[in-house]
């Protein structure tokens, strides 16, 4: 752990803990507690501590001695909660794990183009510029990092002169970014410099209040107050997850496709609208919590309300939306003959929860239905939202998911006989049922 995360940590305990832990620690030591203890404190208080490596201050020694104390006192709860968002930090309307850079406020390019925004994380670049389109084509972008990585649009999106870009690592054909302050933006035969500055770190930033223990012990969840209603946090005991998503979604179906034609061309339709959050006070009266207003960044964990400052409020998070980016490896599939249906029951392990492709019917020469069972592990509260399914064996294939149930329907060659398929990239929504007291 390093000093400065000792310093937050410290300044989200209690300082009457704190003045305790002390005493008790240097009781048998001959010094002047009282001056140390307020010293502490004072130094604790200032944002722009620092401290040489070749020197070690008292105020060094006490924090250490001070963590050891208060990590075996107090190892419970609340510090192992704090702890769990040491990583994160906030950037614009949402927050992200380890070193994360972004753009403070918008750079004018030159007469018509403006960028307005940048994330920059370990494992995402993107950015959105005012940016008027000739012929809805895409000009060459690219972007160079300090370290001489270039880094290529992986894809974009376009309305109203308002680009929006995700970048990928062109070389290692993959989005592992190595996070800077320094980038330059190449568009056409122009290039331009663009100075980040690093996101705040949720944690020192404001204390984070834990929501009600729930039976679900691998996901924290807590909040931060802002000026308008506040930033919810969580973390996850396995670090390759991912949130997604706050709330309950307001669709339930979701459809995906791939076909593969010169290139692999893939979507997924689902509406990512959430329901608005709810919060009661004592007499009962309703609140609603929309995600902030011309939000950047995914995904949105900053929720508005115009709920009375001076009341209580316990805000209800029904559920979370979940997920991995990664595969989960391959499941091969003989193709029957005309109108045959073949009975499978191939489990897959997407370590939250397990999935079972239950058969395969052949409904014509050249296309197939999969059914899979959905929901088939033992994880109380997760249910399967999508999973990717691709294989490069078919021409085509469309899938549905709907509550316990995903058909898929493939068009191949008439000659095929097996294809393989790669499963990959889960997402899972998990009924927590978390309750926020804001006060």
């Amino acid at each position: 752990m390093t000093e400065k995360q000792i310093q937050t940590l410290m300044q989200n305990l209690d300082n009457d803990l704190l003045a305790k832990e002390l005493d008790d620690l240097m009781s048998d030591l001959e010094v002047d507690q009282d001056s140390i203890t307020q010293k502490a404190f004072n130094k604790l208080n200032k944002e722009q501590l620092k401290v040489k490596r070749n020197r070690i201050y008292p105020i060094v020694a006490a924090c250490l001695i001070m963590f050891v104390g208060v990590s075996n006192a107090y190892a419970g709860e609340i510090s192992d909660f704090v702890r769990s968002f040491f990583n994160q930090r906030a950037i614009y309307s949402t927050v992200i794990d380890g070193s994360a850079y972004y753009l403070e406020s918008p750079l004018q390019l030159d007469k018509e183009s403006k960028l307005e925004n940048v994330i920059f994380s370990k494992d995402k670049l993107e950015m959105n510029l005012t940016f008027p389109l000739t012929e809805d084509k895409l000009p060459e972008i690219s972007v160079a990092a300090e370290n001489g990585k270039i880094y290529k649009p992986g894809g974009y999106g376009y309305d109203n002169d308002r680009l929006f870009l995700s970048f990928r690592n062109e070389a290692e054909q993959n989005y592992v970014f190595s996070p800077s302050k320094e980038l330059k933006l190449m568009i056409g035969d122009k290039s331009y410099s663009i100075h980040l500055a690093e996101g705040a770190s949720v944690v020192g930033n404001g204390e984070i209040k834990p929501a009600e223990q729930t039976d679900i012990g691998w996901v924290n969840v807590g909040y931060q107050k802002t000026n308008q209603g506040v930033q919810i946090l969580t973390s996850f005991t396995d670090k390759d997850l991912k949130l997604i998503g706050i709330g309950e979604l307001a669709q339930n179906t979701v459809t995906n496709m791939f076909k593969n034609e010169k290139d692999m061309i893939s979507n997924e339709t689902s509406s990512m609208t959430t329901m608005p959050l709810l919060g009661y006070d004592k007499d009962k009266n309703v609140y609603t919590y929309n995600q902030a207003k011309n939000a950047v960044g995914r995904p949105i964990t900053e929720f508005e309300s115009q709920a009375p400052v001076d009341k209580e409020i316990e805000l209800q998070i029904p559920s979370l939306l979940v997920g991995y980016e990664k595969n989960f490896g391959d499941i091969d599939v003989a193709i029957p003959g005309l109108n045959e249906e073949k009975r499978i029951g191939q489990d897959i392990d997407l370590k939250l929860q397990k999935i079972s492709l239950e058969s395969i019917k052949r409904t014509s020469a050249t296309t197939a239905e999969l059914k899979f069972a959905l929901n088939t592990g033992d994880t109380e509260g997760v249910a399967v939202r999508a999973v990717n399914l691709y294989s490069k064996d078919v021409q085509r294939g469309d899938s549905t998911w709907q509550g316990d149930v995903c058909t898929m329907r493939i068009s191949f060659d008439e000659k095929l006989k097996d294809a393989k398929f790669n499963v990959g990239w889960p997402k899972f929504v998990v009924n927590g049922n978390w309750t926020l007291k804001i006060k």
